[in-house]
């Protein structure tokens, strides 16, 4: 049996978000996660949500679905299937490499097949297209991060507290009631927790990737899939691997 894949349908219209729910709920492996009304609802349930296939309707009020498609263009995930009543849109839809193109009312065979099409996109991406499509993404990511003056915390060490500077921090990682903060050549305990740690820290500046661990996004060089496991490297050498529920999340910030 197919790994289950996780869905997002968007789609302005309560009745069609339905209907569409509806049939995806007789194919066995594939779950809908969740719905929303508009790309920008589309956008945050993408950052905290593991999402496998969009299924996207085209016109939409806030953001519409050919404009969501386009800044999610070119990530491996989520694989895209349109779903609108409109067929002038097909060529522009493909344009933004759509796994496939619905037109409604939705036929439940051709649904499946289509689910069909976005799985084997899913298995056999490339792991270098995927590499690829998110080095740039990363260099975006770091050219908005604002000027701002480095933030500093304190950890234990030897000799009672140490300052430092979160510039030579590169990750972090949750230690029982403590968090370590790990530098390119030690490790430094702090009282606390995560959850903490992002509400006292510049959010900008870090990424949760995993429930145990906050990477320093200026720390960041190199971003890798390998076995379907999507890797963080850090200027140290470090290799961190993103948590499943945490990908999505990622691939968002670092579109």
């Amino acid at each position: 049996m197919n790994e289950p894949l996780h869905a997002l349908i968007v789609d302005d219209e309560p009745p069609a978000r339905s209907a569409l729910a509806r049939l995806l709920a007789e194919i066995p492996d594939v779950v809908v996660s969740g719905t929303a009304s508009n790309g920008l609802e589309a956008l945050d349930a993408l950052a905290h949500r593991d999402i496998d296939l969009l299924f996207l309707d085209i016109e939409m009020p806030v953001l519409a679905g050919l404009e969501l498609a386009a800044r999610l263009h070119p990530m491996p995930t989520p694989a895209i299937i349109f779903v609108t009543a409109w067929p002038k849109y097909a060529v522009a839809a493909f344009d933004v490499d759509a796994a496939d193109y619905l037109l409604k009312p939705v036929d439940p065979a051709r649904l499946q097949h289509a689910i069909v099409r976005a799985r084997s996109r899913l298995a056999t991406h490339d792991d270098t297209q995927r590499n690829s499509s998110l080095e740039a993404p990363l260099q975006t990511l770091r050219a908005r991060q604002p000027a701002s003056t480095p933030a500093h915390i304190w950890v234990e060490s030897g000799r009672g507290r140490q300052r430092l500077s979160l510039d030579d921090i590169e990750w972090f990682a949750a230690d029982g009631d403590y968090v370590q903060a790990h530098t390119a050549s030690h490790s430094y305990l702090m009282h606390g927790s995560l959850n903490q740690l992002e509400s006292t820290l510049p959010s900008a500046r870090l990424l949760r990737i995993h429930r145990s661990t906050l990477i320093n996004v200026d720390a960041v060089t190199r971003v890798t899939s390998c076995n379907g496991h999507l890797l963080l490297t850090t200027r140290s050498g470090t290799t961190l691997q993103v948590g499943r529920r945490a990908r999505a999340r990622v691939r968002s910030v670092l579109r």
